[in-house]
């Protein structure tokens, strides 16, 4: 994905071909790879479910399957953004 300040939100499509906007909230470079934390935009639920995508080759961003490694990127994104 090309880097640009200007791009704060993406598209994507779910397993059932919804369209789905989502605000990137970060993206940053860590643990020899780079993450976007994506949050959506029109969702109106009470609790709040970030998206973590990693980026495997230009302009294709990946699920992440393992918990222990959204559990390290998502604690980088707090600490970046000094959230508790």
């Amino acid at each position: 994905m090309e880097q640009n300040e200007q791009i704060r939100s993406i598209l994507l499509t779910d397993e059932d071909d919804n369209e789905i906007e989502f605000d990137i909230m970060d993206s940053f470079a860590f643990e020899g790879g780079h993450y976007y934390v994506l949050l959506p935009v029109d969702d109106e639920r009470d609790d709040i479910e970030f998206v973590i995508l990693r980026e495997k080759a230009e302009g294709e961003l990946i699920g992440i399957d393992d918990e222990s490694t959204l559990d390290r990127v998502f604690n980088e994104y707090k600490k970046r953004n000094s959230i508790d």
